[in-house]
């Protein structure tokens, strides 16, 4: 009974504060999002990407970092509390969760996977210099233009493309791909699909598509910055949009395509940020606006786990109220 009332009000501990912050967070969204046009690209991607993963991480934080401590350590071993109906039904909805993240994963990972070994079945490698990522040259089984992959991803060109654009006009787009493959934008889009809610509820306020927008933006300021001419990546994202052919990649592989398929706002993004970049002399300001965010993730983890350590004693007792009251 004891092991059985632990999981129980940790499953439920789960659903509560996920579905609590999930509605904190879209609010913190409609409040932040006139401040967010004065952010640079990679800046509003990971405030976005952040936003929307907070829930499920304070979720995770909270449940093992406080009320799994607190109920061992001040619940009695022969503690025979009965498993209310509110408190099943709680922890029913949160193993719900659990396993359709985990269903999820598993199904991705899969799909990914045998995408990747079908569009390299169809390629031949390509030989291109200060890439750091194979590049592959596809038929018609592969996607116009992408990076798949995750540990070890693989950029995927279609001959069609090869045959539009440019050396420099490719070097640009590849460029735009390596950009992906440096903020591990593959991952985040795993960590964003598998955490999805049902699109009925609407509880992510279009952060998903939101962020997806960002990160595009942001992998182009990521290829001007490291030397590609704005006038390249505008004229391959023109040429690329033109061709006919698409390859339905779907959403169950986690891909970072050059022209993603279902955003059409992602295209006008785009080329108004290029076409401001075109009318800039001076590329060096959104080199400086990438390196003055790059720390804080790390600044604000140290100061969340040091605050941990220091308070941990002096929350778990009022944790374990909070359990006692959910118990009932």
């Amino acid at each position: 009974m004891f092991f059985a009332l632990a999981i129980t009000l940790c499953m439920a501990v789960l659903f509560i504060v996920i579905a609590t912050a999930s509605v904190l967070c879209v609010a913190v969204l409609r409040l932040t999002r006139r401040w967010m046009s004065s952010f640079s690209p990679r800046a509003r991607a990971d405030w976005l990407f952040s936003l929307r993963i907070l829930p499920l991480v304070l979720a995770v934080a909270i449940t093992i970092g406080l009320a799994l401590p607190a109920f061992l350590k001040f619940e009695p071993r022969t503690s025979h509390e009965n498993l209310a109906p509110h408190l099943m039904a709680l922890a029913a909805l949160g193993a719900l969760v659990v396993t359709l993240v985990v269903m999820r994963t598993v199904h991705i990972l899969k799909a990914t996977h045998q995408a990747q070994r079908q569009w390299r079945s169809h390629a031949h490698p390509l030989l291109l210099e200060s890439t750091g990522v194979p590049v592959y040259c596809g038929g018609s089984g592969s996607p116009l233009l992408a990076v798949a992959g995750f540990i070890r991803p693989q950029i995927f060109v279609a001959e069609s493309v090869m045959r539009s654009l440019s050396p420099r006009e490719l070097s640009a787009a590849i460029g735009h791909e390596l950009a992906h493959v440096s903020a591990l934008d593959n991952i985040k889009q795993l960590i964003l699909k598998v955490t999805r809610a049902p699109k009925w509820l609407r509880v992510h306020g279009g952060m998903d598509t939101m962020w997806l927008n960002a990160a595009e933006v942001a992998a182009d300021e990521h290829a001007l910055t490291g030397g590609a001419s704005a006038l390249d990546l505008s004229s391959a994202l023109v040429k690329v949009a033109g061709l006919s052919r698409r390859v339905h990649v779907g959403d169950t592989v986690a891909t970072s395509q050059f022209l993603p398929e279902t955003i059409d706002s992602c295209m006008q993004n785009r080329v108004t940020y290029l076409s401001h970049r075109l009318e800039k002399e001076d590329q060096g300001p959104a080199a400086e606006a990438n390196k003055s965010h790059s720390y804080w993730p790390v600044i604000a983890l140290t100061v969340v786990v040091v605050g941990y350590a220091v308070c941990l004693n002096a929350i778990l007792p009022w944790m374990h109220e909070l359990l006692e009251m959910l118990v009932g």
